[in-house]
């Protein structure tokens, strides 16, 4: 019997930056660059809620459920202006 070659899947790594922190996140895009299994984000998300664009006052949040709320993520932002995570 023949091997088949069995693709090998490379965990992801995620490298989420703080906002303020537009150099960092130049530097680790530059030294990730090449390292297909790694991304690097500037933190994308704001306080302002989401709001149906009708002009109204109360209107309601289209959201569900904040998705992008992660409190491990919030608190490395904070304290060390970035957040790094595996995916599998």
């Amino acid at each position: 019997m023949e091997d088949i070659p069995v693709a090998v899947i490379a965990p992801r790594h995620y490298f989420i930056v703080a906002r303020d922190q537009t150099s960092l996140c130049e530097y680790l895009v530059r030294q990730f660059a090449s390292e297909e299994n790694v991304a690097v984000f500037l933190d994308r998300r704001s306080g302002r809620d989401r709001r149906m664009a009708d002009g109204k006052e109360n209107t309601v949040d289209r959201r569900t459920a904040d998705r992008r709320h992660q409190p491990f993520v919030d608190t490395q932002l904070r304290s060390l202006g970035y957040a790094m995570f595996r995916v599998e």
